[in-house]
């Protein structure tokens, strides 16, 4: 396993961010931690991202939502989805020192959505599609709409589908708040 300073050095964010989660993986959330940091200075979106979630989930490092504020935003900067989402949620619920603003939140989850439509993570799509919906039910952020809220949790639920029926507990999770939203939403119609 190569030195995360010769990696830096050699300025391989990537290498960085993979070895990082090596480390994760194995247990050394400290060393991931270091790893992400570093890649950070590179610029690198994915190890912001990483180091937002070290920070928000006090791994390898002690828990500061603030900093996790500041790292999802800084990898939504540079289109990372999964810190977008993040971000959004922040928003959404007023954590890491940004007061609660469900416009910001339902920003975020739109551009999450933008950006992830390129990408192959169902699960991802799925989870940015479900807070969309629950932002159009509910009124928050956006004019409440429960046709649009409706073809949102929809989408999640056909998007957590495929991973639901692999037996991942996230995405039948996911999967049966879809379908519980998507019966409340009917009932408006």
């Amino acid at each position: 396993m190569k030195d995360w300073q010769s990696l830096f050095d050699a300025g391989d964010a990537e290498g960085l961010v993979r070895l990082g989660t090596d480390l994760f993986r194995s247990g050394d959330e400290t060393g991931a931690f270091e790893c992400y940091r570093a890649a950070c200075k590179l610029g690198n979106a994915i190890a912001m991202g990483n180091l937002g979630f070290c920070y928000q989930n006090g791994r390898g490092v002690k828990a500061d939502n603030r900093l996790a504020a500041y790292c999802y935003q800084r990898a939504s900067e540079l289109d990372d989805v999964g810190s977008t989402l993040k971000l959004g949620d922040f928003h959404y619920h007023g954590k890491g020192g940004l007061p609660v603003d469900r416009v910001k939140a339902y920003g975020c989850y739109l551009r999450a959505y933008e950006l992830a439509c390129s990408s192959e993570d169902d699960l991802t799509v799925a989870e940015i599609c479900y807070r969309l919906g629950v932002c159009k039910k509910d009124g928050a952020g956006v004019e409440r709409n429960y046709e649009d809220a409706y073809e949102y949790f929809q989408a999640a639920a056909e998007a957590a589908a495929p991973d639901a029926e692999e037996g991942n507990p996230r995405a039948e999770a996911l999967l049966n708040k879809a379908d519980a939203a998507m019966a409340e939403c009917e009932s408006h119609f």
